[in-house]
């Protein structure tokens, strides 16, 4: 299963084999724009293969911006048109304080993602990319704590 999450300038993925994370990584070109992502994407999914690929969906009061939504449209749309692929979609439901809180305790539970642990940052400093693979692991724990429903919409 491929994970993919993105914000603002980024895109990051988490590959898991059954449960176990096996590969993540991040691509600032893909969140440049939704034509970007979607070469990105297809290069992923001729690299890893995945049976499933894992994308967000936005509730009303999403502070994502236009740029992110439109870039995860893309990585979706890519997913939906590979016959032998599943494409599901899952609302992320922010269940900590604060992003490095997530990232610490997926740390815990992935302790290969440790040294990929994003420092906290200061107002002023700027978003470190390596969040953006957290956001990529939490989306894929999401579908593993509650698989039926989830399947059963991307099934039809």
């Amino acid at each position: 299963m491929l994970s993919v999450a993105v914000a603002s300038g980024k895109v990051g993925y988490a590959l898991f084999v059954g449960q176990r994370l096996t590969d993540w990584g991040t691509s600032r070109i893909a969140g440049v724009s939704s034509r970007a992502a979607a070469r990105v994407t297809r290069r992923w999914l001729k690299k890893f293969k995945p049976d499933v690929v894992v994308t967000e969906t936005f509730a009303a009061g999403s502070r994502k911006g236009q740029r992110s939504r439109a870039i995860t449209a893309a990585v979706a749309q890519v997913a939906q048109d590979q016959a032998d692929l599943l494409d599901v979609t899952m609302e992320r439901v922010q269940a900590f304080p604060n992003k490095y809180d997530e990232a610490e305790a997926l740390a815990v539970e992935f302790p290969e993602l440790e040294l990929y642990l994003p420092k906290r940052r200061r107002l002023w400093d700027t978003e470190s990319p390596r969040t953006i693979v957290f956001e990529a692991v939490a989306l894929a724990k999401l579908l593993f704590a509650n698989p039926a429903p989830a399947m059963a919409r991307a099934m039809g």
